[in-house]
């Protein structure tokens, strides 16, 4: 038996035999007592009949009241000495077949009974292992007795309370069966459960099949529920991780080369080896580790900050947006088509203005670098309480796969592999874009088709912020 078992299997037997001990000490003390009890107020209920009974309808109903009752009635003159009255009742009891070896009536008790009161006596038989209870009235000059024999109580305790015994040790034997039979059918599932959550803490992600219909089957669905959200955030870090380690890879082959150039030229400035143009690299790679540093900490920062909501126009917005890249687009040869229809013109959302402006930097940023049609089309239309900006351009037709664009939202995840970076960033934009959409709570989607990649963003018009 396990440990759960010997637990129920001692709790329950010891409660199983406090109860009975308990009935045995209350059955040894109050039994005879309860007995005597109910005795009394039976004789007390036919002797009150009695008493109500005209003389004539008394000795009519005789036989009636015992067979009812299931007691002795019998009766004479008072007139009569004590002597005479016990004889004479002694034969009377005798007839209805009644034998005593104990019974007087006491001269006190026969001047009770004149005087109008009921006398209760028990006569305890001796050896005949039994007890008379009666009780005297008087009724028209008359005594009237009624008795009940009662039966010996001690031998009929010691006798109940060795079944007591026999019951005790079958009720064990039982209790054992039952324990076990609930302890293994508690258990087994708990042992199960057990071992997986083993599993789980050893980042085997396994699941429970236990089907009990109760709260042990609630339990193991709760902790397949969490093995599963486990396993996939255990996948999303590792994956988040590897992303983090190419991002350091990148960041600090991208801090090392600009270094090593400041430090080169600084030693050619400090050895008269200038020719005019030491200066201006020391700079240009002095801004390009200022770019990056800022993009960190703009990534690092965002989240922690408050929004500041205003109402704006997205597609006023948008276009200050584009503008700001229009000589970069002229000398990479782009077109930039917008398709506006007056509904989104004229469109606002509460937001913070600042934020928003930088969502539709990172995207023009991104399409401008990864176009490969030398083509950006946007749309911004309006699709029930949603304004939607929809923004497409040309990929390699093999990549990204459709199995990584829900990828290119993580931090660090970069499309263009080898990193160059006329071609790739830091994997930061799009993470910044993501973080800000949700802070706001808007939606936002990704999809390949063929050869295009799609952008799309749901601003809510009517926000509830706006109130």
């Amino acid at each position: 038996m396990n440990k759960l078992g010997r637990k129920l299997f001692v709790s329950i037997s010891l409660a199983v035999l406090f109860i009975f001990v308990l009935f045995a000490i209350l059955a040894n003390v109050f039994l005879p007592k309860y007995y005597i009890y109910k005795t009394k107020e039976k004789l007390g209920q036919v002797t009150q009949s009695i008493e109500q009974l005209p003389m004539d309808a008394f000795r009519s109903s005789i036989q009636q009241l015992e067979e009812k009752h299931n007691l002795t009635i019998v009766y004479d003159s008072l007139a009569l000495n004590v002597n005479k009255l016990n004889e004479s009742f002694m034969q009377q009891l005798t007839k209805k077949r009644v034998t005593l070896n104990k019974f007087w009536i006491t001269p006190e008790s026969l001047a009770k009974v004149e005087a109008g009161h009921q006398v209760n006596k028990i006569y305890d038989q001796g050896k005949l292992k039994s007890s008379f209870y009666v009780s005297f009235i008087a009724k028209d000059h008359h005594i009237v007795l009624v008795g009940v024999s009662m039966a010996y109580l001690r031998d009929t305790i010691e006798i109940m309370n060795e079944f007591l015994w026999y019951l005790v040790i079958l009720s064990l034997l039982i209790i054992v069966i039952v324990v076990w039979m609930m302890s293994y059918r508690i258990t087994k599932p708990l042992q199960e459960l057990g071992v997986v959550a083993k599993d789980i803490s050893s980042l085997q992600f396994k699941h429970a099949d236990i089907r009990t219909k109760d709260e042990i089957e609630e339990l193991a669905e709760s902790i397949n529920t969490m093995s599963d959200k486990l396993h996939a955030a255990h996948q999303d870090l590792t994956r988040k991780n590897q992303s983090l380690k190419l991002f350091m890879s990148d960041i600090t082959h991208e801090l090392k080369t600009p270094i090593a150039l400041i430090q080169a030229y600084a030693e050619g400035i400090q050895d008269d080896l200038d020719d005019g143009s030491y200066v201006g690299t020391i700079l240009r790679q002095t801004e390009s580790m200022n770019r990056l540093i800022d993009e960190l900490l703009n990534f690092a920062k965002i989240e922690r900050e408050d929004l500041e909501r205003c109402r704006i126009s997205v597609s006023t917005l948008f276009h200050a947006c584009a503008e700001k890249f229009e000589i970069e687009r002229q000398s990479k040869q782009i077109s930039f088509i917008v398709h506006e229809d007056p509904a989104a013109s004229a469109a606002t959302i509460f937001a913070d203005e600042e934020k928003i402006r930088m969502v539709l930097n990172n995207l023009l940023t991104n399409a401008i670098k990864y176009t490969t049609n030398h083509q950006i089309e946007v749309s911004l239309y309006q699709q029930g309480e949603d304004l939607v900006l929809h923004m497409q351009n040309g990929i390699e037709p093999q990549e990204p796969q459709k199995a990584e664009i829900d990828k290119i939202w993580e931090p660090f995840y970069v499309l263009e592999r080898s990193r160059n970076k006329e071609i790739s960033g830091t994997g930061l934009g799009l993470a910044i874009v993501k973080s800000i959409l949700e802070q706001h709570g808007y939606r936002y989607a990704a999809a390949v088709n063929g050869e295009q990649i799609h952008f799309y963003i749901y601003f809510t018009t009517n926000n509830a912020h706006s109130a």
